[in-house]
């Protein structure tokens, strides 16, 4: 069965199994569906609405899809098991997006309605990175070196004991100290915001070296996915009034993204922020959804006028064209 009288969200595609997708939805469900015999297969329950579920297109030993909640905690639901097997606590507000990581398949990037982004790496409890939109240059070498560090499996590491901050802390004699130490590290994290307003999407790119972040303050940012900070970017008409998230597209290449904005859809070029193109009137209804498809050189479309179109694209740098082939 469908999902019953609320608005379906979002669906991702499995990467390795073009045979299932999944679907979330208003109704508090996350359902895997067959798309030959076009019927759910398997049903995970969430306790509140669900805003946002995705795949990851690069995972080889997992099986995991990632929702997102309006009780603003991430989910992981286990295909293989049928278990939610993961949740993440850490924003402060609804989840309104979430994308995995172009090139980790354990790194799983989310968006709230408060503006905060977080990196999550499902390996470890707790979130490993909050998006600084005021974070504007590259890290200083030894934060380089810790970053690196944390892509180490943990039983390479060194342990408490070792030396370092966190022995010397844990074995200092005033005890409270490491309670404030960690209190302020929270209080800090929370007033980190990549947007002044609700985060539509996280997108990353291709190459993995960089990932496109959107929201409802009219921003649309480009960040240094390593280190992440904000390569100030600036890009023009990124209008949004979105209610909720809005999904974004990326060439194959990632030199392009194509952006909705009410009834228009903006095409830019990534590093640069020159636009390419502003199409008018694709649609009678505010564009919620766009995806393109390399083989075909093709943008799918989706709006609130309850129409999806197929558009041959012919982009590049130079010059971005568009026709409607539905």
């Amino acid at each position: 069965m469908a999902h019953v009288r609320r608005s379906v969200t979002a669906s991702s595609a499995l990467a390795v199994d073009t045979g299932l997708f999944v679907t979330g939805s208003y109704d508090c469900q996350v359902k895997v569906w067959d798309t030959n015999e076009v019927e759910v297969v398997s049903t995970f329950e969430l306790p509140k609405k669900v805003t946002g579920v995705a795949m990851s297109l690069v995972a080889t030993s997992h099986t995991l899809i990632a929702s997102g909640c309006e009780d603003a905690n991430v989910r992981l639901c286990d295909l293989t098991s049928g278990a939610i097997t993961h949740v993440f606590s850490g924003h402060r507000d609804a989840v309104w997006c979430l994308a995995w990581s172009s090139h980790c398949e354990y790194e799983v990037i989310s968006g709230d309605g408060g503006g905060q982004v977080r990196l999550w790496d499902i390996r470890r409890a707790g979130c490993r990175a909050v998006f600084d939109q005021y974070c504007t240059q590259r890290p200083p070498r030894a934060h380089q070196m810790e970053a690196a560090q944390q892509n180490v499996s943990p039983s390479k590491r060194p342990r408490h004991g070792d030396g370092g901050l966190t022995d010397s802390v844990r074995t200092s004699s005033s005890g409270p100290a490491l309670l404030k130490l960690e209190s302020s590290a929270r209080m800090k994290e929370t007033a980190v915001r990549a947007h002044n307003g609700a985060v539509t999407c996280v997108l990353p790119c291709p190459d993995a070296a960089s990932l496109i972040t959107a929201g409802t303050d009219g921003r649309m940012r480009l960040w240094d996915a390593q280190y992440r900070y904000n390569k100030l970017i600036g890009y023009e008409g990124t209008h949004n009034r979105a209610l909720r998230g809005r999904q974004l597209a990326l060439t194959d290449d990632g030199r392009i993204v194509f952006y909705p904005s009410g009834t228009s859809l903006n095409v830019y070029e990534v590093e640069t922020g020159r636009m390419l193109a502003s199409v008018q009137g694709l649609h009678t209804e505010s564009i919620n959804c766009c995806a393109f498809n390399p083989s075909l050189h093709e943008l799918y479309t989706g709006a609130n006028d309850y129409k999806i179109r197929a558009w041959s694209i012919r982009c590049d740098p130079d010059s971005c064209e568009g026709e409607d082939g539905a």
